[in-house]
């Protein structure tokens, strides 16, 4: 037991869950720092419960994030079966032994475990130490009549037999642990250390849950948000850096890694802070990275030549990669725009917009070198001359061509619209209004 071994151990009832990845990182990052081993376990005992494709949920979540683990169900390891359903045997065969001692008992069917008088506790590595009056625990089922344990039974069993040396988990298995505890001491082994996180709550206080966020791994990915955003935003969820960073690597982490710097308050899962820090991991990609990343989330007709034209125009605005069609779709499609918007964001003097219009759509017909700064240069010119107001008439410009009030830089945007498209829709909106 003195080589570190930590492990997660999820149901596959469904989805791979934010909160199993919260948990693996702390596991992940302890045994990394530690030297020792990351294993993933099954618990698939919920037989009415149990999603078949929840497991490649579980693998693949973990993969996106980098939590690779040392030994699974689906890598091996030297001490499988990593599924509960497969072991089974080793569960009946120690109910058999707490039996023959005396520390067990059948009833109606199933199996119960005697709950011996006295205290239990332990040093809790985050909360200190923790102390249950056994007599608050009834005797409990260990095994029941279907023959499958029960959870505070089996993960006994399997993080004894597993080798594993520390049990990092949410603080909801506090109240577990007095039983699992006397489980361990009537089959005459060491506990392992345990270290009870505090549990994940919504900005309101309440528990994370999917009424109220979305907390299936695979909905982050899809989204576009980047796993070392996510990464990054799990870190910070009850842990401090040490000088109070808020943007580092898993290695960093992983460095810095203590239970010490683990709070006991729960932290608020807010996705407002996941969008910031995603946005910060989007601006350190390059814009070939950038491209390959968001071309799987994008509509097989947009031409890979615009995608490479608009990532620099829109790098700095997006949050999530799923967020760029909608910043650029206009170069796609003919913008509907709002005549009300126009007018009113363009100083609510018709007359003057129409003429802005019939200007500037002159101004680039005449431009003859269709590049950024000579567009820029003969509106500026334009505006000067006409002594218009410089943001407004930009913005008229701007709602012209795109329909939108918010877009990238306006004469990067001409540029990449190409002359034929703007002064287009230039002329449209001119005879719409």
């Amino acid at each position: 037991m003195n080589k570190v071994r930590v492990r997660i151990a999820p149901s596959p009832t469904g989805f791979a869950h934010v909160g199993t990845a919260y948990i693996s990182l702390f596991n992940y990052a302890f045994a990394k720092k530690n030297k020792g081993k990351f294993i993933l376990r099954i618990e698939d005992t919920d037989v009415k419960r149990h999603v078949p494709q929840a497991e490649k949920a579980i693998f693949d979540g973990l993969h996106w994030l980098g939590l690779n683990y040392d030994e699974g169900p689906d890598i091996g390891g030297e001490y499988g079966p990593y599924r509960q359903s497969e072991r089974l045997d080793l569960y009946r065969a120690h109910v058999e032994d707490l039996i023959k001692k005396k520390l067990a008992y059948k009833d109606e069917g199933a199996v119960r475990f005697r709950v011996p008088k006295g205290e239990t506790f332990w040093q809790d590595l985050i909360r200190g130490e923790i102390k249950f009056d056994n007599q608050q625990v009834k005797d409990f089922v260990i095994l029941k009549s279907d023959g499958y344990p029960t959870y505070n039974y089996s993960v006994v069993i399997d993080d004894w037999s597993m080798r594993i040396s520390h049990v990092i988990r949410g603080e909801e298995h506090i109240s577990n642990t007095p039983g699992q505890i006397m489980i361990y001491q009537a089959l005459g082994v060491k506990p392992p250390s345990f270290a009870h996180l505090p549990l994940l709550r919504n900005p309101d206080r309440s528990k994370i849950s999917k009424r109220k966020n979305p907390v299936a791994l695979s909905w982050y990915q899809e989204q576009g948000y980047l796993p070392e955003a996510v990464i990054n935003f799990f870190c910070l969820l009850g842990w401090s850096h040490p000088q109070e960073k808020d943007v580092f690597s898993i290695e960093e982490f992983i460095r810095y890694f203590s239970f010490d710097r683990i709070s006991t308050s729960a932290p608020i899962f807010d996705l407002r802070k996941l969008d910031w820090l995603n946005g910060i991991y989007i601006r350190k990609k390059s814009n070939k990275e950038l491209v390959q990343l968001i071309k799987p989330l994008l509509p097989k007709k947009m031409p890979t030549a615009l995608i490479d034209e608009t990532i620099p125009l829109v790098k700095d605005r997006l949050v999530k990669l799923s967020g760029y069609p909608e910043l650029v779709d206009f170069f796609l499609n003919e913008p509907k725009v709002d005549k009300t918007v126009l007018i009113r964001k363009g100083g609510s003097d018709k007359k003057l917009i129409k003429e802005q219009l019939i200007k500037g759509t002159e101004v680039l017909v005449a431009v003859k070198s269709w590049k950024t700064p000579v567009l820029e240069k003969a509106f500026r010119n334009l505006a000067k001359k006409q002594n218009y107001h410089v943001g407004k008439f930009f913005m008229v410009t701007r709602i012209a061509i795109t329909g939108k009030t918010a877009t990238p830089p306006l004469f990067e945007t001409m540029a990449v619209l190409g002359k034929e498209k703007t002064v287009k829709r230039l002329r449209m909106t001119l005879n719409n209004l």
